[in-house]
């Protein structure tokens, strides 16, 4: 059933951009918003200043999105006309005048501290802090209708791009809420933190460099080493506390790779896939493990998928008697589903998604539709949810109105079996807040249907920091009663760094001779 109303006249937007000094990041979302269906869309000029120090105005130079530019149309509308709503994208300095001349109010895009994102250092704050950016739609500088965290390098010039990027999503799917409501949006009341001084601006663009150089040396010398883990308890148990205390380790740690991302077969307590990441070849392969009676891994074979590039995230999914999987193939830009039969040979069915890198895509039914939820790697790798639907496993398969339908790099990217207990939808996501796979959030989906998604946090699962594994977790896959998990800690490979020197060494020559 359709959850809008088709001949609902289009939605009218008043656009405000500054009548001198618009910048490309304003010309793009304005673009955008002009692209949408349902939506009339006027561009209308005002007066609005911000002051700007000389760093300021060099980055203006040299980040692209704060470049000069032109709005492609320009409409100077009579003052007695009203719109569904207004969007400031100038920062003006009074909102009491446009309100009266919007149904659904007045709408900035401010950062932690209440900046607005037309202002100098938007979003400084938060990105400099390490723990990724953070940006809020509100509604008459009160009422939060939306929002995005998303990862951040903590350099702030590297990760500026991302917030004006991050801009044009929120404001595109909040307008399409509009054209294609699904009942009234929860709200929250705005309050921002205190604004920071030019020292301590200072101070904290210091910061995030430190933070920048500390990743990327960990990145260069250190490995992630990751081990798949079982707890005795089916996957709703991730909304008790004890759940993470539960974890047992399966096998040694291996010196040459990995194993990561378990599924367990459905009926059979002893067989699983995984994916299994050798360090010198730098990409993963399909891995079938059979265990014994004291869960030790006795049995290790390639799982019966031969395809090119990295293959991880094995997801397993049951329909109508058969069992279905759902390889990580992003390399591959498409994204397939095959049918595994008794003897474990895997068959393909249909391809789901076409030209289209999508890591730990996961697949559920709900509400009479297949899902398939996932994070496009050309939004980023760690921030962003995308849907897909279909009303037969076999396809065609659509994407959702809202694309993506959720920026939060603390519970995004899908990390698991989504699964129903007492009624309710949860789907399982991870935590990258300040780096990949930190730990594994569980995510109530409150709406989800083709044009609309809501989703909200209830339960985690952290890495124990005095445990064997205490640097991430990532995955957890339903097996029955009981749940599969994978954990990671960071350690030296010699076997890796010698493929990252190498790789650097072939990166440097390569542009040398060209």
């Amino acid at each position: 059933m359709s959850d809008f109303d088709p001949s609902a006249p289009p939605v009218r937007v008043a656009l405000l951009l500054p009548e001198a000094d618009c910048r490309v990041w304003q010309q793009r979302i304005a673009a955008a918003l002009n692209g949408l269906p349902d939506t009339e869309v006027r561009i209308v000029r005002v007066a609005a200043t911000h002051a700007a120090d000389a760093q300021w105005r060099r980055w203006r130079n040299t980040i692209a999105e704060l470049g000069a530019a032109e709005p492609a149309s320009v409409d100077h509308a009579g003052l007695g006309e009203v719109w569904d709503a207004v969007i400031d994208l100038a920062g003006i300095a009074e909102l009491a005048p446009w309100r009266a001349r919007s149904a659904r109010g007045v709408w900035q895009l401010l950062d932690s501290q209440g900046g607005h994102l037309a202002a100098a250092y938007p979003c400084h704050a938060s990105i400099t802090s390490g723990q990724g950016g953070e940006l809020a739609l509100v509604r008459d500088g009160a009422q939060v209708l939306d929002s995005a965290r998303f990862f951040a390098d903590p350099y702030y010039p590297a990760s500026l791009g991302q917030a004006y990027r991050s801009a044009e999503i929120l404001l595109c799917a909040a307008v399409r809420e509009l054209a294609r409501p699904a009942g009234p949006q929860p709200v929250a009341a705005f309050t921002p933190q205190p604004r920071a001084g030019s020292l301590s601006r200072a101070l904290h663009g210091l910061r995030g460099r430190a933070l920048a150089w500390r990743r990327r040396l960990k990145a260069q010398w250190l490995s992630e080493s990751w081990m798949i883990g079982v707890v005795d308890a089916p996957i709703q148990g991730m909304l008790t506390e004890s759940f993470q205390s539960r974890i047992r380790w399966l096998g040694e740690r291996g010196r040459s790779g990995y194993r990561a991302d378990p599924f367990g077969l459905p009926g059979d307590t002893r067989r699983l896939y995984c994916e299994s990441y050798d360090y010198q070849e730098g990409f993963g392969r399909l891995e079938s493990l059979r265990l014994d009676e004291q869960d030790r891994i006795v049995e290790a074979a390639p799982a019966g998928v031969r395809l090119p590039g990295h293959l991880s995230y094995p997801y397993l999914f049951e329909h109508d008697g058969g069992l279905y999987a759902v390889p990580e193939t992003a390399a591959r830009r498409r994204c397939e589903l095959f049918r595994i039969d008794q003897a474990g040979h895997w068959q393909p069915v249909t391809t789901l998604l076409e030209d289209v890198a999508a890591v730990d895509a996961s697949l559920f039914a709900w509400g009479g539709r297949f899902w398939l939820a996932y994070t496009d790697l050309a939004l980023g790798a760690f921030d962003n949810l995308c849907l897909s639907y279909a009303d037969d496993l076999r396809g065609p398969w659509q994407r959702h109105a809202r694309y993506p339908v959720k920026l939060d790099h603390r519970s995004a990217r899908p990390a698991g079996t989504p699964f129903v207990h007492e009624g309710a939808l949860y789907r399982p996501a991870q935590d990258c807040a300040s780096g990949y796979g930190q730990a594994v959030v569980l995510n109530r989906v409150d709406l989800c249907t083709p044009h609309s998604y809501r989703e909200e946090i209830v339960a985690e699962c952290r890495p124990d920091p005095r445990g064997l594994n205490p640097h991430g977790l990532h995955t957890v896959s339903a097996w029955g009663e009981r749940t599969l998990v994978d954990g990671k800690r960071y350690v030296f490979s010699p076997r890796e760094l010698g493929r990252k020197l190498r790789q650097r060494r072939d990166r440097t020559f390569g542009s040398a001779g060209r």
